[in-house]
């Protein structure tokens, strides 16, 4: 997920202060710049910010890039065995992790802030709901534009990062609510499920791994499944969100 902002001003701390504002869609925040020029800075300046969603439930971190962790992580330093709990939250269980109840009670909350966010874009659209063994998913439907999905989708994995957010601070809680835009990411499952497809049967061709594209977690679960149904075979996640993906290899 990422979103660039411009910011202009007379001097370095009015050109960040406006950036913020702009990326954060509010005038209610204050944000001090300190060091060397700062105060005496004029002229043209480029800044580059990385940005990342983070919500402190107690000493509980989770894994930054909204996998899912399933251990509690008191320190920073422990980020390996965050990555490895999140692992295991992607892979197939028996058990769901969550109750109807706590998925029911996320989903109207979702419902809820998707409806805030149609009426303040001025758009129309409906949503369905759906509720699976472990997740919820939220679609809107009939926007008659692709408004919330922007490119290669990443107005809708901003939004699902805004809902994730949201959830989790309100219920404190990991959250587990899927947001979809005109089905969108079920088209892009479907083409994901087909080059698991083709990687599967390399895999089994050759004995060497393979390394599929980038996914969210919802999406990296499934593919997990996929393969967990094939006989010598086993798939694991790699890298850091939003550059987290599958390997597909021998078991």
């Amino acid at each position: 997920m990422g979103r660039t902002v411009h910011g202009r001003g007379e001097t370095l701390q009015e050109a960040l202060d406006a950036a913020i504002r702009d990326l954060l869609d509010t005038d209610d925040i204050e944000v001090r710049l300190e060091g060397e020029q700062v105060d005496g800075w004029s002229g043209a300046a480029r800044i580059d910010l990385e940005v990342a969603a983070a919500t402190e439930l107690g000493d509980e971190v989770e894994d930054e890039v909204g996998d899912e962790v399933g251990d509690e992580v008191e320190e920073a330093d422990d980020e390996e065995a965050a990555v490895e709990a999140s692992e295991e939250d992607e892979r197939p269980s028996e058990a769901p992790l969550v109750t109807a109840e706590d998925l029911d009670e996320e989903a109207d909350a979702a419902a809820d802030f998707l409806e805030g966010l149609l009426d303040a874009m001025d758009l129309p659209g409906d949503l369905r709901i759906k509720l699976h063994e472990d997740h919820a998913e939220l679609e809107v439907i009939d926007i008659g534009s692709g408004a919330l999905i922007g490119r290669r989708g990443q107005t809708l994995d901003a939004i699902q990062e805004l809902v994730r957010c949201s959830l989790q601070r309100q219920f404190q809680r990991r959250a587990r609510v899927k947001i979809d835009a005109e089905g969108y990411r079920a088209r892009r499952l479907e083409k994901l499920r087909e080059k698991a497809d083709e990687a599967i049967d390399a895999v089994l061709d050759s004995g060497e791994p393979e390394r599929l594209e980038p996914m969210d977690v919802f999406e990296r679960k499934a593919i997990h499944q996929m393969v967990a149904e094939v006989d010598g075979l086993a798939s694991r996640s790699q890298g850091r969100e939003p550059a987290r993906r599958v390997i597909i290899e021998q078991e």
